[in-house]
């Protein structure tokens, strides 16, 4: 067998076939970790429609609060065309304790991602929204900025949490702030299994090594 010197890393595509289905497995299995899907129902809200009926897949707490669509306000879209409110058109007092949960299956001493698109109405006051998952409990202050009422642009959070057990709920409450007049606003609610590092440099050129010692046993037997 015929090793290219000049570019010993050639050298993986003529290596023996178990070799190179070892070096596939891992880049395989690399790419599995960072093709994952949401481990939540309905996250962006798209799957409903109704103004006062809760959500597909989720669950109220406190109220009656369905989704609402960007064009109602003109607010900045984050993804999709609905985004949800708590304090939208099912309770728009916006009373401290409301929110919106969902319980999914996970397994006990995983860690996993929680990443949404996080907004308010702007119109006026401060008000807090407590997201829980798991071991981890996140408290987001919402001020009012300079945009306008309803034009506030989403950001993206994430924060990271341990399961506890086969199932855990995540759940999104309002639990600061007067009410009513800068709720916090939601969309694009995914988790997902943290996520494992792709093999970096040194792993690809370890393997390229050990290719080439599996190449050079073979040619000396």
């Amino acid at each position: 067998m015929h090793i290219n010197v000049k570019n010993p890393f050639l050298a993986i595509v003529t290596a023996p076939k178990k070799v190179t289905l070892i070096i596939a497995s891992v880049l395989a299995a690399s790419g599995a970790a960072q093709a994952t899907t949401s481990l939540l129902i309905n996250g962006g809200f798209e799957a409903s429609s109704s103004q006062t009926v809760t959500p597909t897949g989720w669950d109220n707490i406190g109220h009656s609060e369905g989704v609402i669509t960007y064009g109602e306000f003109g607010i900045p879209a984050y993804e999709g065309l609905n985004f949800y409110d708590l304090g939208g058109f099912g309770d728009p007092s916006g009373p401290i304790g409301d929110g919106i949960a969902q319980t999914f299956a996970t397994t006990a001493g995983e860690s996993y991602t929680v990443t949404f698109g996080l907004s308010s109405e702007n119109l006026s006051g401060t008000e807090t929204l407590t997201v829980a998952a798991g071991s981890a409990s996140v408290d987001y202050v919402l001020g009012v900025s300079a945009d306008g009422a309803l034009q506030k642009p989403f950001t993206t959070q994430t924060f990271d949490f341990v399961a506890t057990s086969a199932s855990t709920t995540l759940s999104f409450i309002h639990t600061a702030g007067g009410g009513g007049n800068n709720d916090p606003v939601i969309d694009g609610v995914s988790v997902n299994i943290a996520s494992v590092p792709e093999p970096g440099a040194g792993v690809l050129a370890l393997l390229g090594v050990a290719t080439l010692g599996a190449v050079a046993r073979r040619r000396s037997r």
